[in-house]
């Protein structure tokens, strides 16, 4: 209630103050006063009080303004008049001008003209043009327009807008004045977003990479996470999924825990859960915060990096801005699987079972039958502006995505208000975001059995997709001597899976200058998610089971957090000494509580949890709550631009640990050398523009736990007898972890160089780093001999990062008008678990994909395989040291195993490290161009040096169940074809299926055309006769082309430390190919 208030207040005296700052434009040539005073007030709202008779003798006057201010209008039309004016409250009152009564001094010079792209001639709204040693000044309208009144005798103007170079001109008569501003080829004069407040990129010592806005809305249609795949050194983005809605998976320089790798996320100030809420059209800049001197300010949930999102907000002196923008387009799964048709499939069987019915002629395509061709469209709306102290952006939007596989679909509706309001010393503002979102999901099986994808790609082509002799539904039903197999059309058709979803952010703050350099900041944010689920299970007979009555279950949760934060700043330049200083305090509170119910045989036709029989019905719920409270300070030096010195600490106190062990602070430092500003460098920078040498070390932590696990559970009802009598009793549910149970520590050593040349048109950063991660938080479970089963979380390991990144961008503009900007970037990080501090010391976690000392995080610890038996001879030379035979089931044709441990036989004991999931190397390529009003950006990216553990391909290809196959067993071994695929053999005594083989494993490597997109701007000349200031069209294609080896739908796999890499999942979604046609208007 308090915060409602709060922001009412916010928007009624920004409200209120707009009038005073109003901005006119007028162009009326020879016309009556009171003509020109009716135009003012209906601009303004300003009520004039005159006499009458006063302005029957007035001249006719003129005015020419084009967003100029109240006092510029009022000269130009008193002129000539022996007028005055006064301003009382919201009302005009003019007088006669009496002797001794000087009118308000009015310009002898008027300059007025046009400020646009020196190479695109597109207009540039709210570029500022000032006289020079004065603050007298006006700024740029919608269509690049501005008119200035300046003092007899004229003056020098400076023109300035952001991302373009300022220039300065002499002007000494009135008249037009058109200005050109050329674009700067890398901004290092830009600021960037750090962490409670912001650094200009040349003093930056620590490791930011930043999204620009413009690469933010030319390449990302669905969510904002992918802007940073491939654009940022150092950090790996993954497709969870192709589901509609579904989001991507960040990394930032390797993995660091076995628990979430998952970088803080924050918006506008809030930390949330994912930056997938907020618009791509909303976004203003991403900064990504790579090593401890940047990000150890945010102290316990750093460990993983942290990504900054800001949302765009109003321009000063801005006149109202409205902009549209819609796409439409289509989407496809690009790659499908190659299995046998029902003619191969039959053949295949009858030579090698009996039973087998003769082809009925049937032949089902079941990727078709799940896949389709589907629409998405998206459409925003942007009205911003502002005027000298108040400034304002508000945009809503909506998503329509319908899935690739059948039945399945997403719909979001987004709104966003940001407004600011400044007057003296005090500054208030916030930022409102709200989506909803709306699923249609594909129903989860679990296994490959009661599945979709898994299904689709094993049942064979002669069973029909629907069958209208069946009852339940009339779907096809696989035959009895088949595996047990869901008809996946029948589970998409008749199980309605929806989810519900409300996010809400909220974000306010008042700043008060204190003292000339000092500033207080308050800033309370909260952010709240609603979701809810909700599954139908209609009556139908899928051909593995059948559900005779309908099926209901629902959930409900809300998660919630509040964040309180108080803030000094302090700024101050004594000479060629800069010191920026931040102190703070703050406190945030997390809730959560979610239930689950469930009911089944609902009678036909209902769908009400109460309409369920008693006896089935099931019911859950949870409730948890943490906090942090934390204590954090910065002092940023500089002198004279050549030396630059960073410190930060933060101290936080986590409700996850026990009391003793809940606070933990987390220091950095840093340094840096522009040396470029030396004096002996001098005769270089014509070649060498830009020059720093920077470097860094800090400490990070990370609290990814459960909230209670330094607190056993115990479940009660446990009774016993004792003689005669029944005895209550409990036990313990789950057991303690350790109270001594702390922070994961993450020290960081960044070091790097900054390198501009020719004027900073080339631009080359370079970068080295080393991550420790040591009290790694993982999940050990009791030695058998302790009598009690359980994982408790200790702080029992070590792993460690390191690697390089490298940066290269490269901008010019040719005479002719061609501008283009190339960017490439590629990175190299290596991961390993460097110890496990608990027991021996050597223990291992996970089975195929495992965390082991001295590999990397995720290896795949498979048994290696040799090649094809080709002979009986080859068979019997497989053998052991004393002479008996490795493989003694095997037949020419099966698969020859490697005897790594040299022990005679093929077990779990002969598996080694073949390979890592994480790429060795990633890289982007983007390139932008524009001539004459076209616009062109292609993207490529792209990683080299992982594997892929292909477990679709095994259900395929194992051959040892009477299921469909891929078209690779067409070139099964036989004596008279010696390939590299097996026999083909249904009871399998060799184990040629085995999972843990590398004849799963694959080659992850990919290089991708990512996006292709090609725009149009109508030129303004003939758009703005309309009241149009931009016309653009453009098309774009998302993920036109994959280079790579992999066998599967997608090499592009996410997934935890664990299961990266993992392309086992019965109902993986496949990502899709998707072409759009859009629309950018403004006015």
């Amino acid at each position: 209630m308090k915060l409602t208030a709060f922001l009412l207040l916010v928007l009624a005296l920004q409200v209120s103050a707009t009038g005073y700052s109003q901005k006119l434009t007028l162009d009326m040539h020879r016309v009556p006063l009171t003509k020109v005073l009716r135009e003012i007030r209906k601009q303004t709202g300003y009520t004039f009080f005159y006499n009458t008779e006063m302005l029957k003798t007035a001249d006719k006057v003129s005015v020419s303004a084009s967003h100029a201010s109240l006092e510029d209008v009022m000269a130009q039309a008193l002129a000539g008049n022996r007028l005055n004016y006064s301003v009382v409250d919201n009302t005009i009152i003019l007088s006669v001008k009496t002797d001794g009564t000087e009118v308000k001094p009015v310009a002898n010079i008027s300059v007025y003209g046009r400020i646009t792209d020196a190479l695109t001639g597109e207009p540039l709204t709210g570029a500022s043009v000032k006289l020079k040693g004065t603050s007298k000044g006006a700024s740029s309208d919608a269509k690049g327009n501005f008119t200035l009144e300046l003092p007899d005798g004229g003056g020098t103007l400076v023109i300035s807008f952001i991302g373009y170079e300022t220039i300065e001109k002499q002007v000494t008569k009135a008249g037009q004045l058109d200005i050109a501003l050329r674009q700067k080829a890398v901004q290092t004069e830009e600021l960037v977003v750090v962490g409670y407040g912001t650094q200009k990129r040349k003093d930056v010592t620590g490791s930011v990479s930043s999204v620009r806005v413009n690469t933010i809305s030319a390449n990302v249609s669905k969510n904002i996470s992918g802007a940073i795949q491939g654009r940022v050194p150092g950090v790996s983005v993954e497709s969870a999924s192709g589901a509609p809605g579904s989001g991507l998976n960040i990394t930032i320089r390797g993995l660091s825990t076995l628990g979430n790798n998952a970088p803080l996320f924050i918006v506008d100030g809030v930390f949330v859960n994912s930056i997938d809420g907020v618009s791509p059209n909303d976004v203003e800049s991403i900064e990504v915060l790579k090593d401890a001197a940047t990000a150890s300010i945010y102290g316990s949930r750093a460990a993983n990096g942290v990504v900054i999102v800001t949302t765009k907000g109003g321009l000063k002196e801005a006149v109202p801005k409205l902009e549209i923008d819609s796409w439409v387009g289509v989407q496809s799964v690009p790659k499908r699987m190659s299995l046998l048709n029902g003619e191969q499939w039959t053949k295949l069987m009858q030579a090698n079972m009996t039973g087998i019915p003769n082809y009925n002629g049937i032949n089902s395509d079941w990727q078709d039958a799940i896949f389709r061709q589907a629409t998405i469209a998206r459409t925003n709306v942007n009205f911003s502006g502002g005027s000298k102290n108040f400034t304002y952006n508000v945009s809503g939007g909506y998503l329509k995505e319908n899935g690739t596989m059948i039945n399945t679909d997403y719909s979001a509706a987004n709104f966003r208000v940001k407004t600011q309001y400044e007057k003296g010393r005090i500054k208030i503002g916030e930022t409102v975001i709200i989506k909803r979102g709306v699923s249609r999901l594909a129903p989860g099986g679990g296994d490959q059995t009661h599945s979709l994808v898994g299904s689709a790609l094993v049942m064979p082509a002669t069973v029909p997709v629907y069958d209208p002799t069946q009852d339940l539904g009339g779907y096809g039903r696989r035959p009895i001597y088949m595996k047990n197999l869901s008809n996946p059309v029948a589970l998409l058709e008749k199980v309605n899976r929806s989810a519900k979803d409300l996010n809400l952010l909220a974000n306010a703050f008042v700043e008060v200058k204190l003292i000339e350099g000092l500033r207080y900041r308050f800033n309370v944010g909260l952010t709240e998610t609603q979701g809810r689920t909700r599954t139908y299970t209609g009556m139908y007979n899928d051909g593995n089971a059948a559900n005779t009555l309908p099926d209901l279950e629902e959930g409900s949760s809300t998660t919630n957090s509040w964040l309180v934060e108080n803030t000094l700043a302090y700024t101050k330049k004594l000479g060629k000494h800069n010191i920026d200083a931040v102190a703070g305090y703050t406190a945030q509170k997390n809730t959560y509580s979610g239930f689950s119910a469930s009911r089944n045989d609902l009678p036909d036709g209902t769908s009400v949890l109460g309409a369920g029989t008693a006896g089935s019905q099931k019911n859950n719920g949870d409730a948890n709550v943490s906090a942090i409270l934390s204590t954090f300070g910065r002092l940023m030096y500089s002198y004279d631009s050549k030396y630059l010195f960073t410190a930060s600490i933060r101290r936080d106190g986590s409700s996850r640990f026990a009391n003793d062990y809940q606070f933990g602070s987390f220091p950095s430092f840093s340094a840096g050398w522009n040396i470029h500003n030396e004096n002996f460098f001098s005769g270089l920078r014509n070649v060498v523009s830009n020059l720093k040498l920077r470097g860094s070390w800090g400490v990070l932590g990370n609290q990814e736990i459960g909230n209670y696990l330094t607190q056993t559970a115990i479940t009660s009802g446990i009774n016993y007898v004792q003689g005669d009598v029944l005895w209550p009793g409990a036990t313990a549910s789950s057991y303690a972890s350790p109270v001594d149970l702390s922070w994961e520590e993450t020290k960081i050593v960044n070091g790097g160089i900054d390198a501009g040349f020719l004027d900073n048109k080339l631009f080359v950063i370079f970068e080295v780093f080393h991550k420790k991660t040591s009290g790694v938080l993982l999940g050990v479970p009791f030695p058998l001999s302790v009598g009690k089963t359980g994982t408790p979380t200790l702080n029992a390991g070590i792993i460690e990062n390191k690697g390089y990144e490298a940066s290269v961008e490269y901008a010019d503009q040719t005479r002719s008008g061609l501008k283009y900007r190339v960017m490439f970037n590629f990175s190299h990080t290596a991961n390993e678990m460097t110890a496990i501090t608990v027991g021996s010391g050597r223990q291992e976690f996970g089975d195929i994909s495992r965390a082991k000392v001295g590999a990397p995080i995720g290896s795949f610890f498979l048994i290696k395989t040799d090649g094809i038996f080709n002979s009986e001879e080859e068979v019997k030379a497989h053998s052991g040291k004393d002479g008996s035979l490795i493989q003694p089931d095997a037949k020419p044709g099966d698969i020859r195993f490697v005897d790594f441990n040299g022990d005679g036989k093929i077990d779990n004991q002969d598996v080694q490290n073949l390979g890592s999931p994480f790429p060795k190397f990633t890289m982007g390529l983007a390139a932008n161009l524009s001539y004459k009003g076209f616009d062109l950006n292609i993207f490529f990216e792209g990683v080299s040096g992982n594997k892929i553990y292909n477990g679709r391909r095994q259900w395929m290809e194992k051959m040892t169940e009477v299921t469909n196959f891929s078209t690779a067993v067409l070139d099964a071994w036989t004596p008279e074809n010696h390939s590299n695929f097996p026999r083909f053999t249904l009871s399998d005594p060799n184990n040629n299926k085995r999972e843990n083989s590398d004849r799963w494993l694959e080659n992850g490597s990919y290089l991708r055309f990512k996006r292709f997109e090609l725009g149009y701007t109508v030129p303004s000349s003939f758009t703005g006769k309309w009241g149009i200031d931009r016309v653009r069209f453009f098309g774009s294609a998302e993920n036109l082309f994959t280079a790579t080896r992999y066998k599967g739908y997608n090499p592009d796999l996410g997934g935890g430390a664990l299961s990266r890499g993992m392309d086992n999942s019965w109902d993986a979604y496949p990502l899709s190919r998707t072409l759009l046609l859009g629309l950018n208007l403004s006015f």
